[in-house]
C-alpha cells in the first residue's frame, strides 16, 4: 500500500506494478473522500479503503450480483495486519473495520449459518 500511495513508476518491478494498479481506485477514493479511520497509518487507511473497493469490484460480476441478491453468496471485507497477528471484519453498519474477537466471530458465523443451523 506504501508503493501505490507513492504513484511512482516501477519499471523494474512491472509484476508489482500491475498488482497495486488494482489499488489505484482505492487511492482516488482515500485522496477524495478521506479515510474510514484517520488513526491509522496512511497505508493502512488505504488497506482498509482496499479492501471495500474490491468487494465492490466483486460485485460487479453478474454472477456475484446475482448470487448475492438471492442469498446464496455473502461477501465479507477482512484485513490482516501482518505485524500484529490481529484479523479485522468490516461491519457494514458501523462503516468501521472490528478486531475479530470471540465476540465478533460469533456473530459473523450467526449471520453465515440462517436460522443456528
Amino acid at each position: 500500500m506504501k508503493a501505490a500511495l507513492t504513484r511512482q513508476p516501477m519499471p523494474e518491478t512491472p509484476n508489482l506494478a500491475k498488482w497495486l494498479h488494482h489499488a489505484g481506485q482505492a487511492v482516488f477514493r482515500l485522496e477524495q473522500e478521506g479515510p474510514l479511520d484517520g488513526n491509522l497509518s496512511l497505508s493502512n487507511q488505504l488497506s482498509q479503503l482496499n479492501v471495500l473497493v474490491q468487494l465492490e469490484h466483486l460485485m460487479s460480476y453478474p454472477v456475484v450480483r446475482d448470487r448475492v441478491a438471492s442469498g446464496a453468496l455473502r461477501l465479507s471485507g477482512w484485513l490482516f495486519n501482518i505485524a500484529t497477528g490481529d484479523m479485522f471484519a468490516y461491519q457494514r453498519e458501523s462503516r468501521a473495520f472490528t478486531a475479530i474477537d470471540r465476540e465478533t466471530a460469533e456473530h459473523l458465523i450467526e449471520r453465515l449459518v440462517p436460522n443456528g443451523t
